[in-house]
């Protein structure tokens, strides 16, 4: 008996084992699918998120794409995927509220919401619903037009309705125009008032003259698909109307620059969108400008506005959803501290040359001018520049395109002030400490070799007034000398480091390129020469300290920004160099002193870079002025121009000078 009931019950534990077994093999291939099922839904909403079409359609059921108004294959509903969302510029998609749950044996049934930006504004389409379903060994999704919005049928299309937003103004600081929407006059054709024959082709030659295009461009508008005998076929815009048969002018909406050239390389200019710039950026569409260059494509979110319109679902000529809607928003104007007058003055008195000004109200840091030279005029590029002349510009060996006052330059003498600044600051001088040197070449000792430091004027005692007035070479070389390599850099390191305080991306500000190691380097780089290496804009931020009491303040471009200073001297030592830079213009042999004709209190520096590999060679030189109202700090201006001596400089700035009081 016991061996009997040992037996069923060891039966009972295989029957049961076997039970078991099935069941949780049940367990596991409903897992499986479960888990296979979310593996597709998931393919398939990840690819519909990020925009991929190509992936998205990997894991759809091509068998299951017809039905009532549609039929396609797996590409087409690839192409009706990339048609419908470019079309209304879906971007930052995002799948809300995803369920798989289990329907039966081999289907399960997706839903899902969507949030996504639109070009007319957000969009949350709620209610996505199909299935996944078992094809053989694969789990794919059903797809139909209710997988673009869940109000789609086949016969439904998705309409849209767009205004592009009022682009806003960029202003000077006294609200006057540097960009806006304007207008300008276009000249265009009419085709059927050019005549026939002998006749057209005169009247096209005498066109192509008096607008300086080529008959050829003339004969290629002509021939576009949508052109009639009665339409307005634009050939470009002009500031001249003359009387041409066959020709007819409109004024367009155009984006103005009243500064010009003045101003181009700051302010910049719009261009109609590329297809790169919609792939960047959907919500943008065919025909919209945006800003290109400069200010208008820094500041363009700014500027631009928000489009505004209507997304709606119509099926048969009938509205049956909106989807979303927006009013448009019209871009805000961007109010800069520039002084567009003193914009247009400091660039008369450089056109033509290779140079920058920069103009800063040394109290506040607003930037009063940003000038740079050659340029061009921005309204031809919106107006459509011919390619001819826009490789005219780009092959100009004078770089008309570069902003100069961004450029790094060594600044020659006007750095003398920094220097005397530091010495006077760590007490290797005071200011009536004056050194003897006779003649006009000197060098420490035997171990310079051939090199020696040389200056103009042979004086054979100065004190820092003197030197500075005089800019003298070998006193400020013996200076540096005597502070030492370390306290040198620790001095002069503050004024370097002035930080990124302006949307504009300058050359980095250098003093040298691996340490002030050797002694001639420290000479040369105390009077400006040597590797040291600032920008316009980075001279005259530094300069700022020398007639500020020892705060160097940091430049701003807009209204409401605020005051940023660093202390990088003590106000004692500032204010002796201020007054020593004065005696550079009242001081008859003063640098200059050709200033004193302004009849103003004026603290300034001169300079003259050299630029050659060897010494007692003949080489390039770039001329430096820094020029401040001592009486009021109403301005400090650092020009500069290649090719170029300080003198020059003096002469070219003088009339623009006298225009800022």
């Amino acid at each position: 008996m016991k061996k009997i009931l040992i037996g069923g019950i060891a039966a009972l534990v295989v029957v049961a084992a076997a039970v078991g077994g099935f069941f949780g093999y049940k367990k596991f291939e409903s897992n499986r699918q479960e888990e296979a099922a979310n593996k597709a839904a998931t393919t398939y909403l990840n690819a519909f998120q990020k925009r991929q079409y190509d992936k998205l359609i990997t894991v759809i059921d091509g068998n299951k794409l017809k039905g009532k108004g549609y039929h396609y294959t797996l590409k087409q509903v690839e192409a009706r995927n990339q048609a419908v969302f470019d079309r209304v510029g879906a971007d930052d998609i995002k799948i809300e509220n995803k369920k798989v749950v289990r329907k039966n044996a081999t289907t399960f049934t997706l839903s899902f919401d969507v949030k996504m930006a639109t070009t007319v504004g957000p969009l949350t389409a709620r209610g996505y619903e199909t299935t996944v379903h078992q094809v053989g060994d694969q789990w794919q999704v059903v797809w139909n037009p209710q997988m673009l919005f869940p109000q789609m049928s086949g016969s439904a299309t998705v309409q849209l309705t767009r205004t592009a937003a009022t682009r806003g103004s960029i202003l000077d600081r006294n609200g006057e125009v540097l960009a806006t929407n304007g207008t300008r006059v276009e000249a265009g054709l009419v085709r059927g008032q050019l005549g026939t024959g002998a006749a057209k082709t005169a009247n096209l030659a005498k066109i192509a003259d008096a607008l300086d295009v080529t008959s050829d461009s003339l004969d290629k508008l002509l021939a576009q698909s949508w052109v009639t005998d009665d339409n307005f076929v634009p050939i470009k815009v002009v500031t001249a109307q003359p009387k041409l048969t066959g020709v007819t002018y409109e004024n367009v909406a155009m984006r103005t620059y009243p500064t010009g050239a003045a101003s181009a390389q700051l302010i910049g200019y719009v261009g109609e969108v590329s297809a790169d710039d919609i792939k960047k950026d959907p919500q943008l569409a065919a025909g919209d400008e945006i800003g290109k260059t400069g200010l208008e494509q820094t500041y363009n979110s700014e500027l631009a506005g928000k489009a505004g319109g209507e997304l709606w679902i119509e099926d048969n000529g009938k509205t049956v959803q909106t989807l979303t809607s927006r009013k448009m928003v019209p871009g805000k104007n961007v109010q800069l501290t520039i002084d567009a007058a003193a914009q247009e003055k400091a660039y008369a008195q450089i056109k033509g040359k290779k140079g920058a000004v920069v103009t800063l109200d040394p109290t506040t840091g607003a930037v009063m001018t940003l000038v740079s030279a050659p340029s061009y005029d921005p309204n031809d590029f919106v107006a459509g520049i011919s390619q001819a002349d826009y490789d005219k510009l780009a092959n100009n060996s004078a770089a008309p395109f570069s902003s100069r006052y961004l450029q790094g330059y060594a600044p020659g003498s006007t750095f003398k002030m920094v220097t005397a600044g530091v010495a006077l600051d760590n007490g290797t001088i005071t200011a009536s400490t004056t050194r003897k040197i006779s003649g006009l070449k000197w060098q420490k000792d035997s171990s310079w070799g051939d090199y020696k430091v040389t200056r103009v004027e042979d004086v054979a005692s100065e004190n820092m007034a003197q030197a500075l007035a005089y800019s003298d070479n070998i006193w400020f070389a013996q200076t540096a000398l005597e502070m030492g390599a370390d306290k040198f850099t620790s001095g002069v390191s503050p004024f370097l480091k002035q930080g990124d305080t302006l949307p504009l991306t300058q050359q980095k500000a250098q003093l040298a390129n691996d340490g002030l190691k050797r002694e001639v380097l420290l000479a040369d780089t105390a009077y400006g020469q040597g590797e040291l290496l600032l920008t316009p804009i980075q001279q005259a931020t530094a300069y700022t300290a020398l007639v500020n009491g020892g705060k160097m303040t940091l430049p701003h471009l807009l209204e409401s920004d605020k005051t940023q200073t660093k202390t990088v001297l003590t106000s004692a030592s500032a204010d002796q160099v201020k007054t020593a830079l004065q005696s550079t213009v009242t001081d008859p042999a003063g640098t200059a002193h050709a200033l004193t004709s302004l009849g103003h209190s004026i603290a300034a520096k001169t300079g003259t870079a050299e630029l050659k590999e060897k010494q007692d060679t003949t080489g390039k030189t770039n001329g430096f002025l820094m020029a401040e109202d001592a009486a009021s700090n109403k301005f400090l201006v650092l020009a500069m121009l290649e090719d170029s001596d300080s003198g020059a400089v003096v002469t070219a700035m003088t009339p623009y000078l006298a225009s800022l009081y």
